[in-house]
């Protein structure tokens, strides 16, 4: 449908910035449609996780589910196809890296309809690893692409990778805050839900497949937390259901987790902003929490051996550690004692990026 614009969304994280985008397209009167992949059944894709974010029910829901990964994109691409020769929408937009995102760009180009792709140009300069492969060849195929950062600019630049790209900012400050000024009042009742003081605590989220499936890797980060929780610093660790289930395969038992060390169910999307910007420091190998982290000027430290947020790191804010217990235990008691002397830098815009987005999806959609 002329000037139609479908959003192709399939884990949680990609709900969250397809509906502060959507908001704007409303503003703007700009028709606007919501395809669901089911790539994943998220703990926390519930009645509740769409209303306190105002997200609308999908328009489609493919109910792909999960699988290896050749087997889940060709699902997808064969279910996204059957949507787009349906709609013939004017463009699509993907977001970040999932298999989704994939998915619904090569869908979308051999359909001969253009992409747009939110997020583009972070790269981790590890091509062995999917979610890398994945934002990459989005990139390449892309017609109008959205870069959160300077950095992701240059990175394009560096694969020639220069027309009609657009330094946005990223919707996920624009969302953060949002959400952060809606839930404030809040804020008090959700830190003694969970027994937790301002600026007293470490927040934990760990849900990489490198770190959850490999067990030397969750052992170590487990031991790290156990011996920060041994120094006096009382560890807040809400858990994947992945990470739960290798926790209890690796043998851990609930003497493990005791008052200083508590494994909670997950949270939401509001209370895990409050975590976040009530936390000391926070240990997490996901880029959102990683950058939501520095939105609220809380460091972090990565177990990870690379990230796609460098400027972070270069700041000082991110230590980079891998899954490395004493690296960890080391960065965690360092960020713990410095936190308070960092400089705060606007890397990631001015709160508007989903506002700008809008405006030129507009104008592209517009211009026949």
């Amino acid at each position: 449908m002329k000037n139609t614009v479908i959003s192709i969304v399939g884990a949680r994280p990609q709900f969250i910035k397809a509906a502060v985008v959507s908001r704007k397209f409303s503003a703007l009167k700009v028709n606007h449609l919501l395809v669901h992949t089911g790539q994943h059944y998220d703990f926390n894709m519930s009645e509740i996780f769409f209303q306190e974010l105002d997200i609308a029910d999908p328009d489609f829901h493919l109910g792909v589910g999960s699988g290896e990964h050749g087997e889940q994109t060709g699902r997808m691409l064969a279910e996204i196809e059957k949507v787009l020769r349906a709609e013939q929408p004017s463009l699509v937009i993907v977001y970040g890296d999932t298999n989704t995102t994939l998915a619904g760009a090569l869908a979308s180009v051999k359909l001969k309809i253009p992409v747009a792709h939110v997020e583009a140009g972070l790269r981790s300069n590890k091509r062995y690893m999917p979610e890398e492969i994945n934002r990459v060849v989005t990139d390449h195929v892309s017609e109008l692409l959205f870069a959160p950062t300077d950095t992701a600019v240059k990175n394009l630049e560096k694969e020639s990778i220069i027309e009609n790209v657009y330094n946005t900012g990223d919707v996920m400050f624009d969302i953060a805050q949002q959400i952060e000024k809606k839930v404030r009042p809040r804020e008090q009742s959700i830190l003694l839900k969970f027994k937790l003081e301002h600026k007293n605590y470490v927040l934990a989220t760990i849900h990489r497949e490198d770190n959850t499936n490999v067990e030397m890797n969750l052992r170590s980060i487990i031991e790290a937390l156990q011996q920060v929780a041994q120094d006096g610093r009382k560890i807040f660790f809400p858990a994947h259901p992945r990470t739960k289930k290798y926790i209890q395969k690796y043998g851990y038992s609930q003497p493990v987790f005791n008052d200083n060390f508590i494994l909670s169910d997950p949270v939401s999307y509001s209370e895990m902003i409050i975590l976040e910007k009530n936390a000391r420091v926070i240990l997490t190998d996901s880029g959102g929490v990683q950058k939501e982290a520095y939105f609220f000027k809380t460091p972090a430290v990565i177990p990870r051996d690379e990230t796609e947020w460098v400027e972070i790191v270069t700041a000082g804010w991110n230590i980079v550690t891998g899954a490395d217990t004493q690296k960890i235990r080391e960065g965690i008691e360092r960020l713990w004692r410095e936190s308070h002397m960092m400089n705060w830098q606007s890397f990631y815009g001015d709160g508007d990026a989903s506002g700008k987005i809008g405006r030129i999806v507009k104008g592209y959609i517009t211009s026949d």
